[in-house]
């Protein structure tokens, strides 16, 4: 049996002939029974030619104030500590524009100790009514290639997309669904899952012609932009935030590769924010787990033929590393939680007939399937766990710093 290794990387924006993402086959050494005899697909990247940093993308929260007051002035105290301004949604808005409540945006913090450095000149100038309270924040891993070059990223990036693991619930909503977006409207959007058959809907995934590779040229998502945890992986190539122009073409030494976490909601409270003053005691290396982690596919080694069942399992085993190739970690879970069903409903017809064929309630001996025997254990990509780890560890660092320094 010859596992297939190389991962298609298609451009959806430009006729581009996709580009190639090649993968080794690494004998499992790990003593654990579920491993033993098994090899991983691991993507050909040289991790040490990225240079991988963390940061706080944006951080939303919203205030309640004693005294009535306009946009203009909020942003004034904002500028105190920032340079750029920030989104101001006011609740309750009236005559003349005045509120005293309202959500702010604050776009790439410099730290969590300078957002609560704002929330006290906030309280100090408008006094506080009620408690605020942390609606939503984005954290994001960037790499840069130490060759700034469009393959480089593109490489990376398709690694990155293939490999991203997450064990929240993504396939029972329609738009929580991993998909690819390049261009707006329902024409931009490809989902990396075809549609399941309307009699058949928990077969979603079944064979590897049900998965597309997602766009090296669009963002990649897992989740709906309504779920309490949004992921994207993008080649981020434009700032879409820029204060004054509007979207901007990076400078190349800025063009990066780019995997963010979205989180409000009850998210918030699973990371322990809540208000303004817990931000202190978040940890962006305990966020790993949870948002960043990275896994290889595993599968059997030959197997020499000399049953049928064994045929099909070493088929199967090619159909799994076909669906990796395309759709990732992602992809291949969802074709194991199919095939275990399809394995149950295969079981029972067979068993069924046996029943109808003998006039026996059993069937007469064990019969094997090539189902749920086949459900594969997920190895953890420990190169690159550890180099998005060193970055949330840095990000960690450096907010111990900065709170050190504000001294709040």
């Amino acid at each position: 049996m010859t596992l297939p290794t190389n991962a298609p990387l298609p451009f959806a924006k430009t006729r581009t002939r996709p580009l190639l993402l090649g993968h080794q086959l690494r004998v499992l050494r790990n003593r654990q029974k579920r491993l033993k005899g098994r090899v991983a697909l691991v993507p050909e990247l040289d991790l040490s030619a990225y240079r991988f940093r963390a940061v706080f993308d944006w951080i939303e929260f919203r205030v309640h104030f004693t005294k009535q007051t306009q946009a203009r002035y909020v942003q004034d105290v904002l500028r105190r500590f920032l340079d750029r301004d920030s989104h101001i949604a006011p609740a309750d808005e009236g005559l003349g524009g005045v509120f005293t409540e309202c959500r702010i945006k604050v776009q790439e913090p410099p730290s969590m100790a300078v957002v609560t450095a704002i929330h006290k000149a906030l309280q100090d100038t408008f006094g506080e009514a009620s408690q605020s309270r942390v609606t939503g924040m984005e954290i994001s891993v960037d790499a840069y290639p130490t060759d700034p070059a469009d393959n480089a990223r593109a490489t990376l990036l398709g690694a990155m997309q293939r490999t991203i693991w997450t064990d929240r619930s993504i396939w029972a909503a329609t738009m929580s669904r991993p998909r690819s977006v390049f261009a707006k409207g329902k024409k931009g959007v490809q989902r990396l899952v075809r549609p399941g058959r309307a009699q058949e809907p928990d077969l979603l995934g079944f064979v590897p012609e049900d998965h597309l590779p997602p766009a090296i040229d669009g963002t990649m998502y897992l989740g709906a932009k309504t779920d309490p945890v949004m992921i994207r992986l993008m080649d981020k190539v434009i700032d879409t935030q820029h204060p004054t122009t509007g979207p901007v073409q990076l400078e190349e030494g800025r063009q990066r590769v780019r995997i963010e976490a979205t989180l409000k909601d009850g998210e918030l409270g699973a990371i322990g924010v809540s208000d303004i003053a817990s931000l202190k005691t978040l940890r962006p290396s305990k966020l790993q787990k949870r948002y960043f982690q990275f896994k290889l596919p595993t599968f059997s080694q030959d197997r020499k033929v000399t049953r049928g069942v064994e045929a099909l399992r070493n088929t199967k085993q090619n159909w799994r590393a076909q669906v990796y190739l395309r759709t990732g970690v992602i992809g291949l879970m969802r074709m194991d939680c199919a095939t275990e069903l399809y394995a149950a409903t295969q079981k029972r017809s067979v068993t069924k007939m046996v029943r109808v064929l003998t006039g026996k309630k059993t069937a007469a001996r064990r019969r094997n399937f090539a189902g749920k025997r086949l459900t594969p254990p997920f190895v953890a990509w420990e190169e690159m766990n550890k180099v998005v780890n060193v970055a949330l560890v840095s990000l960690e660092k450096r907010e111990a710093t900065a709170w050190g320094r504000y001294g709040v």
